[in-house]
């Protein structure tokens, strides 16, 4: 979406939000339905960065690399896990 925005000299965030909710479809418009209730009363949709983060929120990471990396360090700061059972902990790593 954010290459779109830019090939077609989209820039305010408002509109970069309105273009991305066109492109949206069930089961995905449905758990952005705050934005398309905003739209219809007239409200501010926000930011662009709040919006992407929210999707990155509810459809989770990109590719497996950072999902590994995100594993990764959550085991790396779980030591209690460590602690508790070393094996399972292991396991996991």
């Amino acid at each position: 979406m954010a290459l779109y925005c830019s090939v077609s000299s989209i820039i305010r965030d408002d509109q970069k939000i309105m273009c991305a909710l066109t492109c949206l479809h069930t089961p995905a418009s449905t758990y952005i339905k705050v934005y398309f209730d905003k739209v219809q009363s007239g409200e501010n949709l926000g930011s662009w960065g709040d919006f992407a983060q929210e999707l990155k929120n509810i459809y989770g990471q990109r590719d497996d690399k950072e999902g590994a990396k995100k594993k990764l360090i959550a085991l790396w700061v779980n030591r209690d896990l460590a602690k508790k059972n070393f094996v399972k902990y292991v396991k996991r790593y």
